[in-house]
């Protein structure tokens, strides 16, 4: 995505749900206990359903982490793997339900989004709406 391109169109009323873009999401759970895995099924089917019923969107990639803590990016392999596709322009938009699946910890959040932001990657945390 060429970010200030995109800026430029958010300034005249486009928003991102009107940019054709190859989006990817991310959801996490930090438990592997029955109802946290029902909240990743419902995360997942949730972002499917938001971006396949998107016709300028097209669903590039899933990353889920299941039973891994946010604080860190340690262990967290699909986080891991989807900046990597990322930085190799796969995909313009990842959608996270909101910052602290993204990461509990501050410094990463802006050190990751800032990253991908440089490599003509959005996020977008729909429950935060940033």
């Amino acid at each position: 995505m060429n970010i200030t391109k995109a800026r430029n169109e958010i300034t005249f009323g486009k928003t991102i749900f009107n940019m054709e873009l190859n989006v990817a999401y991310y959801a996490r759970v930090s438990t592997e206990k029955e109802d946290q895995l029902n909240s990743l099924e419902n995360q997942s089917n949730y972002f499917k359903d938001l971006i396949n019923e998107n016709k300028n969107w097209k669903l590039i990639g899933e990353y889920i982490d299941e039973g891994i803590s946010g604080t860190s990016i340690n262990k967290r392999d699909k986080f891991i793997e989807m900046i990597s596709d990322a930085k190799n322009n796969k995909f313009d938009l990842i959608l996270t339900k909101e910052i602290s699946r993204f990461s509990r910890n501050t410094l990463d959040s802006i050190k990751y989004t800032q990253e991908l932001l440089s490599n003509g990657v959005g996020v977008f945390f729909l429950n935060d709406n940033i």
